[in-house]
């Protein structure tokens, strides 16, 4: 993993909103670093006050703004649907499709027949 070369703590996060604000080593309101949850990389976990981030800065329209940040301590979220997970649900679930299809129409084919073997058929003489 890459390491960034800021480190700061959250001194406000709006959680409904999605966004805070670090407090640099500066210790500085002024010099606060505006964080978007879309910075934070697959975080298991939203950031709260006081927690570490480590993060880089960038330029966007003029203001500057945290990317690519970690909180510390918390690890990344993995993915656990990967492809192997998926064909495997997907093979479960035609199984148990199937099965199901094949019972229903066993049952619906067994109804249909009692019931033309229970009518008698006249034939005119």
């Amino acid at each position: 993993m890459a390491t960034q070369e800021y480190t700061g703590a959250i001194a406000a996060w709006k959680d409904d909103r999605g966004f805070g604000f670090i407090r640099t080593e500066s210790d500085n309101k002024e010099d606060d670093v505006f964080i978007h949850i879309s910075s934070l990389n697959n975080m298991s976990r939203r950031p709260r006050v006081g927690d570490i981030i480590h993060y880089d800065i960038i330029e966007e329209n003029g203001k500057t703004k945290a990317s690519n940040a970690i909180i510390e301590g918390v690890e990344p979220f993995h993915d656990t649907s990967g492809s192997c997970n998926t064909f495997l649900t997907v093979l479960i679930t035609a199984i148990v499709a199937s099965a199901i299809t094949y019972v229903v129409m066993t049952k619906v084919l067994e109804a249909e027949n009692s019931c033309i073997s229970g009518v008698s058929i006249q034939l005119s003489e």
